[in-house]
């Protein structure tokens, strides 16, 4: 099992990436976001990402930014959103990155739920097939069970060939309040599970917490995890202006992977 944080794109991400090998992590999850890890920028000082990267034995893995409308309804400008996407792909391919992470589209605009699922496939399908081309797996990932249920996530991941998923724990446990329900959805998606993003809360919004601050059983989840056979990637998703919360979170995590039994 290897684990990682994510860079926080308001800041320099050559610092965020020392600050992310000096608390000992795997990996870095790299978000290609505005303001500060655009495309372009990670291009204008990549000879110093990669030293920093080398010096800690650091790899990466992607993340695209939270706001890119996938489904928006004006064609011109989701061409566009298709567009910078293909830009994140092609940078990671500049980085060797293996797989990306993106999110469904924020913005549902009250269209009923066929449309939103067809329109999530219907792009989902182009961005695979334009990720293939830079060497790179897209993963979806699901946010809280109202906006995709279980059932909707594996229409989408059946019919968008190559299409992985990344469970992030946080969003699942988001309104229905319980950990059982994560470990039903990544029982029911394990074939399509590649990636896992861990963070806490209390259940009624994305909060982003440390491990064990918020109601999520952890040790229940990772016993899930185990159960499954899952043993790639785990990220910590804390999002604290103090990163000692951060390692804090990794310890607590190696020692439930190490200490948990299966269920």
């Amino acid at each position: 099992m290897k684990f990682g944080a994510m860079n926080n794109p308001r800041k320099n991400l050559v610092e965020e990436v020392k600050i992310i090998g000096d608390q000992g992590f795997d990996y870095v999850d790299l978000t290609i976001e505005y303001p500060e890890a655009t495309p372009e920028k990670i291009r204008e000082m990549m000879p110093a990402l990669k030293d920093a990267l080398s010096s800690y034995d650091l790899t990466l893995v992607g993340h695209m930014p939270w706001f890119l409308h996938i489904i928006h309804p004006y064609d011109s400008v989701r061409a566009a959103i298709l567009s910078e996407c293909d830009k994140i792909f092609s940078m990671c391919q500049e980085l060797e990155i293996q797989h990306v992470t993106m999110h469904p589209d924020p913005m549902k605009l009250k269209r009923e739920q066929t449309e939103v699922v067809a329109r999530t496939i219907e792009s989902a399908k182009v961005l695979v097939e334009e990720a293939s081309k830079h060497n790179l797996t897209l993963n979806l990932e699901n946010f809280e069970e109202e906006y995709f249920s279980v059932e909707n996530l594996k229409q989408i991941f059946s019919q968008a060939d190559g299409l992985k998923f990344t469970l992030d724990v946080g969003h699942a446990f988001m309104k229905v309040k319980k950990t059982d329900n994560i470990v039903a959805m990544m029982t029911e998606l394990k074939p399509y599970l590649n990636h896992v993003h861990m963070h806490d809360n209390h259940g009624f919004r994305d909060e982003h917490l440390p491990l064990g601050v918020g109601d999520i059983d952890f040790t229940k989840l990772v016993a899930g995890l185990k159960t499954i056979g899952y043993d790639k990637t785990i990220t910590l998703e804390v999002h604290a202006e103090d990163r000692e919360y951060q390692q804090i979170s990794q310890r607590k995590l190696k020692e439930l992977w190490a200490d948990t039994l299966l269920v």
